[in-house]
């Protein structure tokens, strides 16, 4: 008994260092004028909270591909278009954070599905491409953003049964193509890129031991690089 009354305890305790960290840094931020960083993407923001110079906003699992649908079963889109409303367009800025779930499931999944009426290489085109629809709508708000990179391959096997799952090599190859791919579709329409591709992946495009948290997720050994990067193409 005693042993449940601590931890909830704890658990209290550390929900409440945690929501005063996150608003300790937008105080910080509206006192100095500085700008944040708002983190807007499916679960791989979510390092970036309680981090100095950002602000995350997870806003489920949400895929690159239905970013540009209205009323998807996830409602990303209207979801990210409220946490794009939340920014100060004089001085915050955007960073995006999707596409790992595309890479990881979504594009071989398809490309099984259709009967390999498209490529792989085409099926990652047409996701960058209606992700750039969503990025067009951003600039004309007015809005500062960047795009974050597509993370390497996991470890993750098929836990949610996907009828179609590629093997880790399939995987490994979509991730480091559709990286390649959306970062040259970023440099031709002058959006910011963020490339984590290089930092995290090891010789066989594998996300490497030390930047993992998990079988899919980054842990917050990347924050410091690309809060680097960040400062570096905004000048801040």
């Amino acid at each position: 008994m005693a042993k449940k009354v601590f931890f909830r305890i704890k658990k209290y305790i550390d929900n409440a260092v945690f929501k005063l960290s996150g608003v300790y840094w937008h105080v910080y931020s509206r006192l100095l004028g500085a700008p944040l960083i708002y983190v807007i993407g499916d679960s791989h923001a979510s390092i970036f909270k309680n981090k100095k110079q950002f602000a995350a906003c997870h806003i489920g699992p949400a895929t690159m591909h239905n970013l540009a649908k209205e009323n998807s079963s996830t409602r990303s889109r209207e979801k990210l278009f409220a946490a794009i409303g939340r920014i100060n367009r004089k001085k915050d800025i955007a960073m995006l954070v999707f596409g790992e779930i595309d890479c990881r499931i979504h594009i071989y999944y398809q490309y099984e599905k259709q009967q390999k009426k498209n490529t792989i290489e085409q099926l990652i085109d047409n996701t960058v491409e209606r992700y750039g629809t969503v990025l067009e709508e951003i600039k004309s708000m007015g809005i500062r953003f960047c795009v974050y990179g597509i993370p390497a391959t996991g470890t993750q096997q098929n836990d949610y049964q996907y009828p179609f799952y590629g093997t880790p090599q399939i995987r490994s190859y979509i991730c480091n193509e559709f990286n390649r791919r959306l970062k040259i579709f970023c440099e031709k329409n002058e959006y910011v890129f963020i490339d984590i591709y290089p930092k995290v992946s090891d010789a066989q495009g594998f996300l490497l031991r030390e930047f993992a948290a998990d079988q899919v997720h980054l842990n917050d050994k990347i924050v410091g690089f690309v809060r680097q990067e960040v400062n570096n193409c905004f000048g801040l």
